[in-house]
């Protein structure tokens, strides 16, 4: 029999045992030893990023201090972003025709009903692709109510993106356009018929929680509209929402400004911008997305129905959905109406691309110079714009147009959380904020395509090996 002594030691020793054990357990991850862009525009070389709970609790350089207790994971020779934020999207769309029968009506074999209702009930084939491309935020700005529904669905949901939405847009294009957009159920297209209309619209949509109030166009001949769009602004501001518009050209984009739009969702394309176009967006304080690539991925998946389209996608993050198309695309081409000439909007695509894109990059340098807020913006779900990697080519594209890789970094991250009305949560990598980030091979300071090199995504504290399927 052990004597009182003994017995004393051992339990001595057994405590000092456990609390070995508990220390060994990790507080705290610790990104050491790369090269840091925040966000905010500054960089840390070498740097110390400490998180614990999914956030931010410290970072500096290579004589931050580490605490005890934590996993230090050396990423020397590696590149941080924050988090990439696609500030343009919608759900309920593909990136195929079968999800805008307005522009190529495939419904007789491709159901948009069910369409519609699988999109609903799995989104995870996107969340995946998107987190997989570095996206850790998107911004749906227009679809189905059921989309209002995501944004806290995804919220806590570490393999999902964060998750911004409008709900349905408001137009007053003709009705009968508008209802290739909706379901026997639903609208993601809502007529604007009266300012009663508009009204009711706005109101039921910031009681859902939408994260903006989108119109769909500027129809600026028709009086009677505009009375009814000046309502939806008025009430939009009357419910602290924001105005979100659809306007291409000058004139409407100069409107929607006059109206309080604090978010233009597609460039000015039809002429250079001008003088009061720039003092408009400062006095509203507007953020300005691009969207240089989405009438690109018309063309090519124009194109792909006459012959497939390859794709090169970095870690191969394509959902199953596209996937499928892309192997069979040219069935469709049997398909098209007999009055629909392929042949001739492929051709006329082609001849009218260059000076339209040029138009498109000439203003976004001139926003850019003029100090406007920019926000990098895929509109992925068109034909031709894919969920996740689409990103990519936009911001090559406006890397192209004369922005800097650096000021890229700040409009696809910060930015981008600004157009969410999420900059306090996420967008920088700064003390406080949630610890959404990527881990690239290559600088993307020296050119935006390094985006490209990624290696591991970051969701509130998660980290996620990019090139291979999450389980």
């Amino acid at each position: 029999m052990l004597k009182p002594a003994y017995l004393l030691i051992l339990a001595v020793l057994i405590c000092l045992g456990c609390s070995s054990n508990e220390s060994a357990i990790p507080e705290y991850t610790v990104l050491k030893g790369a090269t840091v862009f925040d966000g905010t525009g500054s960089q840390i070389e070498k740097a110390v990023m400490i998180i614990k709970d999914g956030k931010i609790q410290n970072i500096g350089g290579p004589k931050t201090e580490i605490p005890k207790r934590s996993e230090v994971i050396d990423v020397t020779g590696k590149f941080i972003t924050p988090g990439l934020v696609d500030s343009h999207i919608h759900f309920a769309q593909t990136g195929f025709f079968d999800g805008r029968p307005d522009v190529v009506d495939l419904r007789d074999s491709l159901n948009f009903e069910d369409l519609q209702q699988d999109l609903r009930a799995n989104p995870s084939s996107y969340y995946e692709t998107y987190l997989r491309s570095g996206i850790t935020a998107v911004y749906d700005v227009g679809g189905f109510e059921w989309s209002i529904e995501r944004q806290t669905m995804a919220e806590n949901n570490l393999s999902a993106p964060h998750v911004a939405t409008a709900g349905p847009l408001i137009s007053g294009y003709p009705e009968t356009t508008l209802d290739f957009f909706n379901t026997a159920s639903e609208k993601q297209m809502l007529y604007l018929d009266s300012p009663e209309t508009g009204r009711s619209a706005v109101r039921r949509h910031s009681e859902l929680g939408s994260t903006g109030i989108k119109v769909w166009g500027l129809i600026l001949n028709d009086s009677t509209f505009m009375q009814s769009v000046r309502a939806v602004a008025d009430e939009t501001k009357k419910q602290g929402n924001q105005l979100i518009v659809h306007s291409t050209s000058l004139d409407q984009a100069k409107e929607a400004l006059r109206l309080g739009a604090k978010v233009l969702v597609h460039s000015v394309d039809d002429q250079e911008i001008d003088d009061e176009f720039i003092q408009l967006a400062k006095a509203n304080d507007v953020i300005y997305l691009p969207t240089l690539t989405v009438v690109r991925g018309y063309y090519e998946a124009y194109k792909s129905l006459k012959e497939l389209r390859k794709v090169n996608a970095p870690n191969d993050v394509l959902d199953d959905r596209i996937t499928a198309h892309l192997q069979s695309s040219t069935v469709y081409e049997s398909q098209l109406p007999d009055n629909f000439n392929l042949d001739g909007r492929i051709t006329g695509f082609g001849n009218f691309l260059g000076g339209y894109e040029a138009i498109m990059a000439g203003n976004l340098k001139k926003v850019h110079e003029a100090g406007i807020t920019i926000a990098v913006a895929t509109d992925a779900g068109n034909p031709g714009t894919y969920h996740g990697f689409s990103i990519y080519d936009e911001m090559i594209a406006m890397q192209a147009a004369g922005i800097p890789a650096t000021d890229l970094i700040t409009m696809a991250t910060k930015n981008g959380a600004i157009a969410m009305k999420r900059s306090a949560d996420f967008g920088t990598l700064t003390k406080g904020k949630m610890a959404d980030l990527i881990v690239l091979d290559q600088d993307p300071s020296k050119d935006i395509a390094n985006m490209k090199s990624i290696t591991h995504v970051m969701r509130g504290g998660l980290l996620k090996l990019v090139n291979k399927a999450f389980h």
